[in-house]
């Protein structure tokens, strides 16, 4: 059922062609070029395309791929679009959660004729957006065209992947590969030695949970009732490195660990909303080895809304009768892991927001021998540093033997979040040496308890890292299988 395909240079770039034929699209008299059918397969989301007696064929200009988007493809590939005689076409990628299904294979626009080997086609002139970016076509190395009232889009690397979110393959045996608007895989919710385990966007009780054997890559559907057991399973005993309640005590607005006094409440975490009422407190442990011990104080709004902690968190290190406030974690922490050297990890993974995460909240420190925390953000100039592992309940220890740990930088500076060339896979040793191991590769990253590496791609796609394997599974695959498949 599912789909094994070879990656692609990514120097490689295609292009797609695009067709509004509902709207009475002005075609001038621009410049004509000669484009051909394609010489190999092409499919999207893994139906075989018939260009031969498609009504608009796939083209082949300046030895580039162009692909028809009809209203079928457009629907298809999950892309949205408007058009006006004011600013032309605008296209972006779909924003709708949740997104839409695909549970039927890609229809076609065939004809009973046989179509030309060659056609003249004209560059387009039309003003076109994608994703909010402006595109000029004088200067495009390979531009829009237009055919018979269609406008073809091309599918450069930056247009495919970049703006509109798509997949594009390339196999010498399958040919080119369009893959795009596949969402039935959900958030992945753990692992186990076997499987790993992801939530469903289908709306059905008996297709609640997927299994996905790490080996075979089979996939199998689980039931709400068995999600709801899946999901037990995970927090049924505390992370050894995830923190226990502590005992603090509160004397007015003094808080103490022990005889130390930690923290003194300000007016505005003893403020009580008229809404809301007080804040809720809550206090947690973290053993940081020899160095003490790390006290998370979380001062939380009781607001229902989907985002970070409302309130205010305090991490203070208590060392040695002294309590000293550690500035840079001014959210909750979920791991501090004491290393072999004695140093120690402290980690919080990136806090989710409305459209996605909060930049900025993905953070890493590291505290040393003589009490020091040094932060890897401001290290390596980077507003989220992701510790692979951190959020797996069923990963003992995230570090290595040797305490380094798998991190993912996403490649934007500290601060103002401007692009750095930095984003991708990296080791990083206890010395805060590191080294990189892949560059860029969108989609979340997961550390499973034995320590693979996968990335969870768009598109219904599962990548193990580690060994390389890529799978795809599409929509209508997966709505057709049984629950007891």
């Amino acid at each position: 059922m599912e789909t094994t395909v070879k990656k692609w240079p990514r120097f490689m770039v295609f292009m797609i062609f695009f067709l509004l034929p509902i709207w009475p699209m002005h075609v001038s008299a621009s410049t004509s070029v000669k484009a051909s059918l394609p010489s190999f397969p092409v499919t999207i989301n893994g139906q075989e395309m018939d260009y031969m007696h498609s009504k608009y064929p796939f083209f082949v200009y300046k030895d580039i791929t162009y692909l028809p988007l009809t209203w079928n493809n457009l629907q298809t590939l999950g892309i949205e679009f408007d058009w006006s005689e004011e600013n032309g076409l605008l296209i972006w990628p779909n924003r709708n959660f949740p997104p839409p299904i695909h549970d039927t294979p890609p229809e076609q626009d065939l004809t009973a004729k046989r179509n030309s080997a060659t056609y003249a086609v004209h560059l387009s002139d039309e003003p076109i957006t994608i994703n909010n970016t402006i595109i000029n076509n004088r200067t495009e190395p390979y531009p829009f065209l237009t055919y018979q009232d269609v406008t073809y889009m091309p599918l450069t690397w930056r247009f495919v992947h970049d703006l509109l979110h798509l997949d594009i393959r390339w196999s010498e045996t399958q040919g080119l590969a369009l893959v795009g608007g596949q969402s039935i895989i959900g958030p992945m919710i753990g692992d186990d030695d076997r499987s790993l385990y992801f939530y469903s966007m289908l709306p059905n009780p008996d297709k609640s949970l997927i299994q996905m054997d790490k080996n075979s890559y089979r996939i199998e559907w689980k039931n709400r009732e068995e999600q709801e057991k899946m999901v037990r399973t995970l927090s049924a005993s505390a992370h050894p490195y995830g923190g226990k309640p502590a005992a603090v005590q509160r004397k007015d607005r003094d808080l103490y660990y022990g005889d130390v006094k930690i923290y003194t409440l300000t007016d505005s975490d003893v403020w009580e909303s008229n809404t809301w009422g007080a804040p809720v407190h809550s206090y947690t442990e973290f053993k940081a080895g020899d160095q003490g011990v790390i006290i998370s104080i979380n001062l939380t709004l009781q607001i229902a809304a989907i985002g970070p902690n409302y309130g205010s968190t305090y991490t203070v290190l208590v060392q040695d009768g002294k309590a000293t406030m550690l500035q840079d974690f001014n959210q909750k922490l979920d791991r501090v892991i004491p290393n072999p050297d004695g140093t120690v990890w402290i980690a919080s993974a990136r806090l989710p927001g409305r459209n996605g995460y909060i930049g900025g909240s993905a953070r890493l420190g590291l505290l040393d021998q003589n009490g020091h925390v040094e932060m890897v953000n401001d290290k390596m100039n980077e507003s989220d540093v992701l510790a692979l592992g951190i959020t797996n309940p069923s990963l003992p220890n995230p570090a290595a033997e040797d305490g380094s740990l798998n991190i993912v930088l996403l490649g934007h500076s500290k601060g103002d979040f401007s692009e750095k060339d930095s984003a991708g896979i990296y080791t990083l040793d206890t010395k805060l040496q590191v080294k990189r191991l892949s560059e860029q590769l969108a989609g979340e990253y997961y550390l499973d308890k034995n320590r693979n590496i996968y990335i969870q791609h768009a598109n219904n796609t599962i990548e193990n890292w580690s060994t390389g394997e890529l799978r795809t599974w599409f929509d209508y695959e997966l709505a057709a299988m049984n629950a007891t498949d």
